[in-house]
């Protein structure tokens, strides 16, 4: 059977490279120029100049940036006041003080397809089309990383109406230690990558693997899974012996899964973990922690923050690397610079304490300066090894990759002709006999104009608008929370959306049409909702695309003298809306453009 070009690849990145062979070269060398410097028997005494000190040689910096699932993420959510992801920012970070000759870029797998079970999942063909252009931007942009790429295989990759024709559909140099069902499409069972050194020359090797937690789900579209330790520890030796001085595990699973390995292998230097738990997690993941002779690191998922390891290694020890446990901890700038903030937050509360002890406070005081001046003189990285460990949050305040910005501008434009197409003329359907339909807020105002002056007023009034802005009002994934009534009973299409865009009075109140025709029974409204529970509001201000989401103090915004005046004065004084995203966006250190 010929071998694909993938599989070529991986085998060939197998063989060691020729330290020994080096070193005995470097050693004869030497002796000859020794040899050449000696004069015949007897002869006089030679001038030599004097010996001039040389700098000591450069040390070799690497970067390892690891991701957890991206799941066909593209570009977040513009609703949070911190956005996170996002296809242009992601590759602004790795292509800014990153060399790209000595970085190596890891995901765990689920990097194309979205979460089957999560919110993000296609239900119908347009949902699929969407999807599918995602992850063709995606492998367009993962594959210019080129040989500094290694990922996974997971679950969801094969989770489309494509199956396993996605991993062919869209290659990239992929690992999976657990499974041999994929050789045939460029999957290995390890890769290890070359690091050049400061003359070009191979100086440090990277080993990668994979392996895939044995969930049912996983079990359903992947087949039968070896054990996670026993597959990772075959292949990390593999790769040792291959003469890897770096081996990277990556665990498409959660954190417990990645424990389980980082304790059951040896040899493992860094385990990745593919799936963060929690809504804090998904954004944050969590700062790299040691589990027994590994460090286990956190991402984000959806690209939201990556872990980013930077090893500094001088180069008399890349003869023969020490271990991780003698690898010295230095903390990154961004960390020290947190913990700068810190100090001077806590300097500002006991300076103004009148009995905060003065003792305690020049301790502080000197500390803060010991750490401010590490900070400008940029403290040098010792030992044989040196690293440190940063999560990197991918906001709008990094560089932009043109390439990125470009893939995005594509694919919205992409979305808008496909469904402005796909959806002309098509309407939900109508209500069934003796329900309410939608009737826009226009014929709402007809009896309620005060209360139509006061939702005005209110960020619902504009919903619509900030997707027309950046052309995403025909995108599934926006559409829906941006007009009134979508795919309910006489309610809105994503083109059909006519005197329904906006976040509009039936939203909260429900479809008005009864409510119009009969305003009043028996001296009590009649066939609409005086007031929207939290769990109206709940389907839309949802933790990943409303983090500032406070109910009674959104409510302070949308009610008003004008519109339900006594609920407002039940809720009384307290936090706004506005207030909370104003406070939200100043920690975030403003907003960003409006580029959802």
């Amino acid at each position: 059977m010929p071998i694909s070009p993938l599989r070529a690849a991986g085998l060939a990145a197998l063989r060691p490279r020729p330290r020994a062979l080096a070193g005995l070269t470097a050693l004869a060398a030497s002796a000859l120029l020794a040899c050449a410097t000696c004069g015949p028997t007897g002869a006089g005494p030679t001038k030599t100049e004097p010996e001039q000190p040389t700098a000591p040689p450069a040390r070799l910096t690497v970067d390892v940036v690891a991701f957890a699932r991206v799941m066909g993420a593209v570009a977040p959510c513009g609703c949070t006041t911190e956005p996170l992801g996002g296809l242009q920012y992601v590759f602004g970070y790795l292509g800014h003080d990153i060399d790209p000759q000595r970085r190596l870029v890891v995901e765990p797998g689920g990097l194309l397809i979205p979460d089957p079970q999560g919110p993000e999942a296609p239900r119908d063909e347009a949902g699929w089309a969407q999807s599918y252009q995602r992850a063709a931007a995606l492998q367009e942009r993962f594959a210019s990383l080129g040989g500094d790429l290694v990922g996974g295989v997971g679950a969801n990759d094969l989770s489309s109406p494509l199956a396993q024709e996605a991993l062919k559909r869209w290659p990239l140099p992929r690992v999976l230690a657990n499974s041999r069902a994929f050789d045939e499409l460029g999957v290995a069972p390890h890769r290890v990558v070359d690091v050049p050194g400061h003359d070009g020359k191979p100086a440090l090797q990277l080993g990668v693997t994979a392996v895939h937690d044995p969930s049912p789900e996983a079990v359903k579209l992947l087949g039968p899974l070896e054990p996670m330790t026993n597959a990772a520890k075959r292949e990390v030796a593999a790769m040792r012996a291959a003469g890897a001085d770096v081996v990277v595990v990556l665990v498409h699973g959660t954190r417990r899964a990645a424990v389980e390995v980082a304790e059951g292998v040896p040899g493992a230097d860094f385990v990745v973990t593919g799936i963060p738990e929690g809504t804090e997690k998904a954004r944050l993941g969590a700062p790299a922690t040691r589990v027994g002779h590994a460090w286990v690191l956190e991402p984000g998922d959806q690209a939201q923050t990556l872990a980013h390891v930077r090893l500094s290694i001088d180069p008399a020890a890349l003869a023969a690397l020490p271990s991780n446990d003698a690898w010295q901890v230095q903390q990154s700038q961004e960390a020290q610079a947190k913990e700068l903030e810190r100090l001077d937050a806590r300097l500002t509360k006991f300076r103004a304490d009148p009995g905060a002890d003065p003792a305690y406070i020049a301790r502080l005081e000197q500390e803060r300066a010991a750490l401010a001046a590490a900070i400008a003189g940029g403290a040098a990285p010792t030992g044989g090894v040196a690293v440190t460990f940063e999560q990197k949050k991918i906001t709008c305040k990094l560089p932009v990759d043109k390439a990125g910005a470009e893939a995005l501008h594509n694919y919205d434009a992409w979305v808008a002709t496909q469904n402005q197409q796909r959806f002309a003329g098509v309407k939900p359907p109508p209500p069934a006999k003796g329900q309410a339909s939608y009737i826009g807020g226009e014929q709402c105002a007809a009896c309620h104009d005060a209360a139509e002056r006061h939702w005005d007023t209110t960020r619902h009034a504009g919903a619509y608008e900030t997707l027309v802005k950046v052309n995403k009002q025909f995108d599934l994934s926006c559409v829906g929370c941006h007009v009134t009534g979508f795919r309910q009973p006489g309610g809105s299409e994503v083109v059909e959306v006519a005197g329904l865009e906006d976040v509009q009075c039936e939203v909260c109140h429900g479809p008005g049409s009864i409510h119009a025709e009969t305003p009043e029974k028996a001296g009590k409204t009649f066939g609409i909702r005086r007031e929207a529970a939290v769990d109206v509001c709940l389907q839309c201000h949802t933790s990943e695309h409303s983090d500032t989401f406070d109910y009674e103090a959104y409510l302070r915004d949308v009610l008003g003298a004008d519109h339900g005046a006594g609920r407002r004065a039940l809720l009384g004084d307290g936090p706004t809306g506005r207030e909370l995203r104003a406070a939200g966006l100043e920690k975030a250190g403003g907003a960003c453009p409006k580029a959802m």
